[in-house]
């Protein structure tokens, strides 16, 4: 999903640059524009990685521009509401404007999901 979203924005004239979320600072955030958490949702809540990128980000938040475009994809199998209403939380706490409604791909269509998440890069390049 995240290879899909990074080519949309690639198609829109933007820069994507694909990183490990284990392995994403705060450094990486303020060197662009806007950002697109492509993350699971084991047992009915945000993956691990994901919640501890936001605990790593959180001692720099005022270092991170506020209004940053956020966007997000929750790639599940049941009920994403839980995750959803998690990263409306973080966004709120941090600043961040939340692009669209989080993307919810199901793994039952990936080739559905992956055309939706293009769809979110190229509309994220494109600030809109």
């Amino acid at each position: 999903m995240a290879e899909a979203a990074a080519k949309g924005v690639g198609e829109a004239g933007g820069r994507a640059e694909i990183k490990d979320v284990a392995m994403t600072t705060a450094a990486d955030l303020i060197a662009h524009d806007a950002f697109i958490l492509v993350t699971t949702q084991p047992f009915q809540s945000l993956a691990g990685e994901s919640k501890k990128f936001f605990e790593r980000m959180w001692p720099d938040r005022e270092k991170i521009a506020k209004g940053m475009p956020f966007a997000a994809v929750i790639c599940h199998v049941n009920e994403a509401s839980s995750t959803a209403a998690t990263l409306d939380m973080f966004a709120k706490y941090f600043g961040w404007k939340k692009f669209a409604d989080w993307l919810q791909p199901s793994p039952k269509e990936p080739e559905a999901g992956k055309s939706a998440a293009r769809q979110l890069g190229i509309a994220v390049a494109q600030g809109g």
